[in-house]
């Protein structure tokens, strides 16, 4: 059975994820928009758990985006 992370541990995964691909140049473009949505986030969502889920979820798209370039990129 899975257990319901905290805000914690949801605020240390963002942090390691920003930290992984904001730093990817397949990402940046990707990256720069999830930063404003960050704001967007803050601003209309009342709910620290529903900001950090939101960003999340922006995140897992960022992580899907990279893993998709990279299994199509040619291979040595």
């Amino acid at each position: 059975m899975s257990s319901i992370p905290t805000t914690v541990e949801l605020s240390s995964t963002i942090d390691r994820m920003e930290g992984v691909y904001g730093r990817h140049d397949e990402a940046g473009t990707l990256f720069d928009v999830y930063e404003k949505l960050c704001q967007r986030f803050e601003q209309d969502l009342a709910d620290e758990r529903d900001v950090l889920l939101s960003k999340a979820a922006a995140l897992m798209m960022i992580k899907y985006w990279v893993e998709e370039k990279r299994s199509d990129s040619p291979r040595a």
